[in-house]
């Protein structure tokens, strides 16, 4: 008999920029071998749907937009634990008037949390690094 408690696993993955298909087969067999392990929750990296750093891709729509359909796809796919997933969720649909003005985001840095195939929760990221190799502010 298991011990009570939360057991939580952690997703060590490598990510390729901007490889949705490929990124969510990485992020299912982790889900496998975390729940054949006895895991109760599994942690990915931030972003790790569409990688770090995809940087422009962020801001193309298309790019957000398929982020959200692969999550839905991901999330379907998973069963017997909860994920959490890093993705780039879709901003509003509204002009930016330029990359350095203020404006809508194209895309929120978020993370989701998945359970029983479907997505749970959303969580977005507000805290968002600009110095050094960070450049979040401009794209989230």
């Amino acid at each position: 008999m298991r011990a009570p408690g939360l057991r939580i696993a952690l997703a060590q993955l490598d990510p390729t920029v901007g490889d949705l298909a490929g990124n969510s087969c990485l992020i299912a067999e982790a889900a496998k071998r975390a729940r054949a392990a006895g895991a109760d929750l599994l942690v990915t990296p931030e972003l790790c749907l569409p990688g770090y750093p995809a940087e422009d891709l962020y801001l193309k729509r298309h790019f957000a937009d398929a982020n959200r359909r692969a999550l839905d796809e991901l999330a379907a796919a998973i069963e017997g634990i909860v994920v959490t997933v890093g993705f780039a969720e879709p901003g509003p649909r509204l002009p930016r008037p330029s990359l350095d003005a203020p404006g809508p985001p194209a895309a929120h840095n978020s993370l989701a949390v998945i359970e029983a195939g479907e997505v749970r929760a959303v969580y977005r990221k507000n805290r968002l690094p600009n110095y050094g190799v960070f450049d979040e502010a401009r794209y989230f």
